[in-house]
């Protein structure tokens, strides 16, 4: 390590110090940085986080906890940053190498990314140089929501990157910030990319790359999309609930892959789910996984170990890119406030926090 990246012993963080509404949970702290333990530990200095649905829905009690650290803890998971401190065993990334990626779990660890430095573990999420043409919050915005549309268009609905063409896919919440990356992922295999989203956002969405805007608040748009039986090859669905699928489902061609990053339940998480709640949702899922003839996938893994391999590539040649606005755009220990922008539904591309 050079003397140009000492690291201070202590550093703020965002402490998730209970469950609950983000302003009384989330506080902006002094505490412990932390240090290389392994050979493959990596310690970055954080320029920027990626905020996340999941956080906001764990932070707020509504995501069981029995498999995670209780609070206090720092949650979050996609970052960009400066390598400062590396273990022995770490021979590709050097003091100074700005980098981004991804913890992998972004909720109930003691240090996660909502901080002045993180440490992270080869092998475990993602870690990849940051791209010379995007900036720390441009890289940060990336991590769950870019992998989360890479698993959903190119592994669950089979869309090679390069190898689609001639081929139809439906984005559902194209401008949202798993559907800004859906979109441009999609045009990314070659496919022909049709997108649902408000018409306010429609000039954005077409920005990145969409072929065809079905604006769902316009009735005739979506009575014209409900007559196209049987010409998609896959969909993939951003936003979730029973409405979209019963609507659309009939659109794919036979067996091709209804995918969705959410699940039968809109916003799933929102709000506190139940045992019966629970089970009534996994029934949902496993009747429409076995049922007919146009198999319904849900999102349930992320493929870390493609990222810099595959996801990577696409951010690197400007083929996806991240939209990011000002008013989505929080310092740290503003991160109470950019959980409320989260939970308000009406946000467009990723929120960030400056750190």
């Amino acid at each position: 390590m050079t003397d140009s990246y000492k690291v201070p012993s202590t550093m703020h963080a965002l402490q998730m110090t209970r469950y609950g509404p983000a302003e009384e949970s989330l506080k902006y702290v002094e505490i412990k940085t932390p240090a290389i333990e392994n050979p493959n530990d990596i310690l970055v200095k954080v320029k920027a986080v990626g905020i996340n649905p999941v956080e906001a829905k764990y932070r707020a009690g509504n995501i069981p906890d029995i498999l995670f650290k209780n609070p206090p803890n720092i949650i979050g998971s996609d970052y960009a940053g400066i390598v400062v401190a590396k273990g022995s065993a770490v021979k590709d990334f050097e003091i100074g190498d700005e980098v981004y990626g991804g913890l992998g779990i972004p909720i109930g660890q003691e240090y996660g990314a909502y901080a002045e430095y993180i440490r992270t573990t080869l092998g475990k999420g993602a870690i990849v140089k940051k791209p010379s043409n995007m900036s720390f919050e441009e890289a940060a915005a990336v991590g769950i929501a870019g992998i989360t549309s890479f698993q959903g268009i190119v592994v669950l609905g089979r869309m090679g990157i390069n190898n689609s063409s001639g081929k139809k896919i439906l984005v559902i919440g194209a401008s949202g910030g798993v559907g800004s990356y859906a979109v441009q992922v999609g045009k990314a295999t070659g496919a022909q990319v049709v997108a649902i989203c408000s018409n306010k956002n429609s000039e954005l969405v077409s920005s990145l790359g969409a072929d065809r805007i079905v604006a769902y608040n316009v009735k005739e748009d979506m009575d014209q999309l409900k007559k196209e039986v049987n010409t998609f090859d896959m969909i993939f669905d951003c936003v979730g609930g029973d409405d979209y699928y019963n609507q659309l489902v009939g659109l794919l061609k036979k067996g091709c892959v209804y995918a969705t990053a959410v699940g039968p339940q809109q916003h799933a998480g929102a709000e506190k789910v139940g045992l019966f709640g629970g089970i009534k949702m996994a029934l949902t899922v496993i009747g429409r996984y076995f049922a007919g003839c146009r198999p319904y996938r849900v999102v349930v893994h992320l493929p870390w170990d493609r990222f810099a391999s595959e996801l990577h590539p696409l951010l690197a040649n400007g083929s996806v890119k991240s939209i990011l606005r000002e008013d989505q755009t929080f310092d740290l220990k503003d991160g109470a406030k950019a959980h409320l922008k989260l939970e308000s539904h009406r946000t467009v591309g990723k929120i960030v926090l400056r750190v």
